[in-house]
């Protein structure tokens, strides 16, 4: 027998967050832009008809966000240039529970990141010039001077992996592979003499062929690189797991 199904009361949204919300939607929009002045507080109030603590509770919320710059009174808030980065800890607050949980969890994590990084390394090589290929190059030399020392190899193959999602110029990608990096961090570095007990020869390896796949803009070198990564890390994360057990 199905047993009956208990809902939690809706709470009715607060003033100021629709407020915050509605203020939100143009600058995400970009009918607002860095610079532009928000009406004054009285302004706003009657745009809104709320009253003026309503107003400073959701033009602080907004502050808090990143999304303006407030100042109070007559002379209106102004709207500042977004940076990715203030939401990124937010969300890999909100992943890091995954981290903890089960194993099924871990797997379907690390599934969508061998895709998300496929798609990185398709948009690198679409949109990498010369310089980019240029520093990409320099990562990969302070690798090969890690020699066998994995704790020294480990936080720049991060740094590659991140040099290759600013690259793609979206922001979208960088936050998401932001979040995996945490998994790697949070997971890896404690334990990386255990899991990587042969150095860092073959993940430098993979790293390296990426690389010239992604020179070579041929998307099927790219996803056969990608494929040749997968298969190293899928081995080590299996070393992980053991370890963890």
């Amino acid at each position: 027998m199905q047993k009956p199904l208990s809902f939690k009361p809706l709470k009715k949204i607060r003033l100021c967050e629709e407020v915050a919300d509605q203020i939100k939607q143009p600058i995400f929009d970009g009918k607002l832009q860095p610079g532009d002045k928000l009406p004054g507080e009285r302004e706003l109030c009657e745009m809104f008809n709320v009253g003026r603590p309503t107003i400073r509770e959701a033009l602080r919320t907004l502050s808090i966000m990143g999304l303006i710059e407030v100042n109070t009174g007559k002379r209106g808030s102004i709207v500042k240039e977004c940076d990715i980065t203030q939401y990124m800890e937010a969300m890999r607050e909100q992943l890091s529970w995954l981290i903890k949980v089960e194993e099924k969890t871990i797997r379907d994590l690390w599934e969508v990141r061998k895709y998300i990084e496929l798609g990185i390394a398709h948009s690198v090589a679409a949109n990498a010039n010369k310089s980019d290929l240029e520093k990409l190059d320099r990562i990969i030399k302070k690798m090969e001077s890690c020699s066998s020392d994995i704790h020294a190899y480990f936080p720049i193959a991060v740094e590659f992996h991140k040099e290759l999602s600013l690259i793609t110029k979206n922001k979208i990608f960088y936050i998401v592979w932001g979040l995996f990096q945490d998994i790697l961090l949070k997971g890896y570095v404690p334990i990386l003499g255990e899991i990587f007990q042969e150095g860092p020869s073959k993940l430098l390896e993979s790293n390296k062929i990426l690389l010239k796949a992604i020179k070579s803009k041929d998307l099927r070198a790219i996803d056969k690189a990608m494929e040749i990564h997968a298969e190293e890390e899928k081995f080590f994360r299996n070393q992980f797991n053991k370890i963890k057990k």
